[in-house]
């Protein structure tokens, strides 16, 4: 869509009011603007053309004008200035960031959590992923002489528990023999390249304990299976409600049901870049329908080649979308850093 530079000027100056006030904007607040010198008779003119032009909405004939689904688009795509962070917003960010990359498990969730605090939005996250889940490290240990523990640690550190109870009783020996062997032939490799001088290897040892072998393998399947499923969390949904877009019971009643639905929420992080990068959806764009009066902005963070993670916002549809991306991109920048700096695989 083609726009002449005083169009362009009007319309960034409308989307960024109404994100600023959620009030219909008139030609005389825009005429005001010193940096425009353009006359409210003229501003209603082009603002009459972009509404013809389908960027602008006009709720009711007696108010000004509001973006339009596509108003935003074209304004985020187009017009929109990036938000420049001030070095207290970023030293701030920073040490906060940091101070909360613990364990594994909780990463994304307490990174989540912050980054609510600081956008006053809802925010989405998804646990880095891997195509191909290495098993980095297996222990047995025997809990009784018919349960056996078996910890699995897999890529990045990240740990399962299983028990596996026995028909026939074993030794503490036994174990302690069979640990070496299992990490001698299973350490290192995905489910698919274990072969079968592996499994032949760990059957001479277990001997007549065949039942270990075939349980243990299924175990660590299991483990993969469960580690590879997306993690997918959903933190500061109440902030929504300081939007006046959200006075509305069934908008509200939408967005908790998507929030509330992890299908829903993976479905939608599928969307984002793999990898680093800024993906915006703004209403329709979204695959969920519940979600078409929203905007949402995802991030993908990445922590090797073939591992990655997602990070989002969810608001109204006109949440100050230049803030938004800048503090995402920064945020999912120190993300991967820090992951690829801690969790690597030499450090396991």
């Amino acid at each position: 869509m083609n726009l002449d530079d005083r169009k362009k000027l009007i319309l960034q100056a409308i989307v960024e009011d109404y994100i600023s006030t959620a009030e219909p904007v008139g030609s005389r607040s825009i005429a005001k603007k010193p940096e425009l010198n353009i006359s409210a008779a003229t501003i209603r003119n082009e603002m009459g053309d972009l509404e013809d032009m389908g960027l602008l909405l006009q709720p009711h004939a007696s108010s000004g004008r509001i973006p339009s689904k596509e108003g935003y688009k074209f304004y985020v795509n187009s017009l929109m200035n990036r938000y420049e962070m001030t070095a207290r917003e970023i030293t701030r960010l920073k040490d906060e960031l940091l101070s909360h990359i613990k364990e594994m498990d909780d990463i994304v969730k307490q990174v989540s959590t912050l980054f609510s605090t600081h956008t006053s939005l809802p925010i989405i996250g998804i646990m880095p992923s891997f195509d191909r889940r290495v098993v980095r490290a297996l222990k047995l240990v025997l809990v009784d002489e018919y349960t056996i523990m078996v910890i699995i640690t897999a890529d990045m550190g990240m740990i399962k528990n299983k028990l596996l109870r026995l028909r026939e009783p074993v030794s503490e020996e036994f174990i302690e023999k069979l640990n070496p062997i299992l990490n001698r032939r299973l350490a290192g490799k995905t489910l698919t390249s274990i072969n079968l001088d592996d499994i032949m290897e760990i059957q001479n040892a277990v001997g007549v304990n065949v039942e270990i072998l075939s349980s243990v393998l299924d175990l660590v399947h299991q483990a993969i299976c469960e580690m590879d499923n997306k993690e997918v969390y959903a933190e500061g949904l109440t902030n929504i409600l300081r939007f006046p877009e959200y006075n509305d019971i069934n908008k509200i009643k939408e967005i908790f049901e998507v929030f509330e639905d992890k299908k829903d929420l993976g479905n939608l992080t599928d969307m984002a870049p793999r990898g680093k990068g800024i993906k915006v959806l703004i209403g329709g764009e979204s695959v969920s329908p519940k979600l078409k009066d929203n905007g949402i902005v995802l991030s993908g963070y990445q922590v090797s080649d073939d591992m990655y993670g997602v990070i989002g916002v969810v608001g109204p549809m006109r949440m100050d979308y230049s803030k938004v991306v800048s503090h995402l991109e920064f945020v999912s920048d120190e993300l991967s850093k820090a992951l690829k700096r801690r969790y690597t695989p030499e450090n396991f």
